[in-house]
């Protein structure tokens, strides 16, 4: 299918993932025409979800991102407006676990991401030493001045409780999320709630009490559909169709065309679509060789958003086979702890709708940021050395009954410091130069699928609201 030649949309989105799938449904809302053109040969991105099956089960799991936070109200509150309530499930389980001195530890109870509340609390996970516990415990009795500048988020936590914590707990959830250097990472990018503590002073850990003591720590931090992530794009694309936009797949957009006051031009392969404003939701280097002739500067600043590779193995063992309770969501592993293995999530114990009762189900990550052997070995030897890694910290002999490899290619932005900084340039440069585009997607300001929801429905407010 070709974009309608005829037609001129009040909305071009390029970029069928979630962020554009939003972004249009917002322009819907706002009883706009809307045009999506995705390069694929399906709409969804990065959410993927497949069947495997083993021994007669037939088990849906997600290749992508499995959840999304319900604390942030974007992602269930479109899955509200597209009547899938009744389809939402919260993980039975939320422990995670941290690799250290050859043993499964888990978390403490009372952290924000990573950062310890409570010392003895920390002291009982076995994951510091007396001197890393000590610092948590004094750091109340060192106030700090206000952070002003952004920090790298190691920077900044180091100097409030101590390395360990950084290598330990904050460096392997933060860094985990984005595949990621928290040693790189911008501390006002990618945790906001530390900067909004960094930015008050005095104690981090009391900040973050106050924080934490504002939000009901009983309500679920993860909600995801029994059909898988992809349930809610394939949801939205058939409403979106039905409710009259244009979806056009396998329709590689080139290049941006601004008309001055008059709309803009999206040239593809398939042809063109001109349109009075349009949402690039796409990653930062497709949207800078779009706006190449457009506006040279965003561009520049575009391709200067470095990026990452992941690659995520789901192993399906049986379950006699899989030592101990996995009584948890999982575990990370530090840097420093000489694995491949970044992350590996016990997902049969995590969701209930991946428990046949027969097999484990585990999901398996490796990559980040300075790690580039998964771009470099193929999939046998990847998934043998992540077989490895679950023989030495999972006791786990016995060959998987089934295996799935997915790639990652280049999908994970790294924001580092000085990363919002770099944003506004771009969108003065836009402004200036195509005032009639707007950048989405969680190559901006947000990893994550509320993330990106957020950012596509208020690209398409911004363009398609008077003013």
């Amino acid at each position: 299918m070709s974009p309608d030649p005829v037609a001129r949309p009040d909305l071009v989105v390029v970029g069928g993932g979630v962020t554009g799938l939003a972004s249009a449904w917002e322009a819907l809302r706002l009883d706009r025409t809307v045009t999506v053109l995705e390069a694929g040969e399906r709409t969804g991105g990065k959410l993927v979800t497949s069947d495997l099956v083993v021994d007669g089960s037939v088990l849906r799991i997600d290749e992508g991102a499995d959840a999304f936070l319900a604390r942030v109200p974007d992602a269930v509150g479109l899955c509200t407006e597209l009547g899938l309530d009744d389809e939402l499930v919260s993980p039975a389980t939320g422990r995670a676990h941290v690799w250290h001195d050859g043993a499964l530890r888990p978390l403490p109870d009372h952290h924000v991401l990573g950062v310890p509340l409570d010392a003895e609390d920390a002291a009982a996970t076995g994951l510091l030493s007396t001197e890393a516990v000590e610092m948590v415990r004094t750091e109340p009795d060192r106030p700090a001045p206000a952070t002003v500048d952004d920090v790298s988020v190691a920077g900044f936590v180091s100097g409030r409780v101590g390395r360990e914590v950084v290598d330990r707990l904050v460096g392997p959830l933060v860094g985990g999320i984005s595949a990621g250097d928290v040693d790189r990472l911008s501390l006002s990018a990618v945790t906001p709630q530390l900067a909004e503590a960094a930015r008050r002073g005095g104690s981090l850990l009391d900040a973050l009490r106050d924080q934490r003591a504002a939000v009901d720590v009983d309500a679920p931090v993860f909600r995801t559909l029994r059909g898988g992530t992809a349930r809610l794009v394939d949801a939205l694309t058939d409403r979106l169709l039905r409710s009259g936009a244009q979806v056009v797949t396998s329709a590689p957009a080139t290049e941006v065309v601004v008309h001055g006051d008059d709309g803009v031009t999206v040239h593809g392969d398939l042809g063109s679509v001109r349109a009075s404003a349009a949402v690039l939701a796409t990653p930062a280097a497709t949207a800078a060789e779009l706006l190449r002739t457009a506006s040279p500067d965003a561009a520049a600043e575009l391709r200067s958003i470095p990026t990452t590779s992941v690659v995520l193995v789901t192993f399906v063992h049986d379950r006699d086979d899989v030592p101990g309770p996995l009584d948890g969501s999982g575990f990370l592993v530090p840097r420093d702890a000489g694995l491949f293995l970044t992350a590996a999530s016990w997902g049969s114990s995590k969701w209930t709708h991946w428990d046949d009762g027969r097999h484990v189900v585990l999901r398996v990550s490796a990559g980040h940021h300075g790690d580039t052997r998964v771009d470099d070995l193929d999939d046998e030897q990847v998934v043998g050395l992540l077989r490895e890694d679950l023989r030495t910290t999972m006791g786990i002999l016995a060959e998987p009954r089934a295996v799935r490899v997915s790639r990652w290619t280049d999908a994970f932005p790294q924001y580092e410091v000085g990363h919002l900084d770099k944003l506004d340039r771009i969108d003065a440069a836009l402004r200036r130069d195509a005032p009639a585009v707007r950048l989405a997607g969680m190559s901006y300001r947000g990893i994550g699928i509320p993330a990106g929801i957020r950012s596509g429905r208020q690209a398409a407010r911004e363009l398609l609201t008077p003013r």
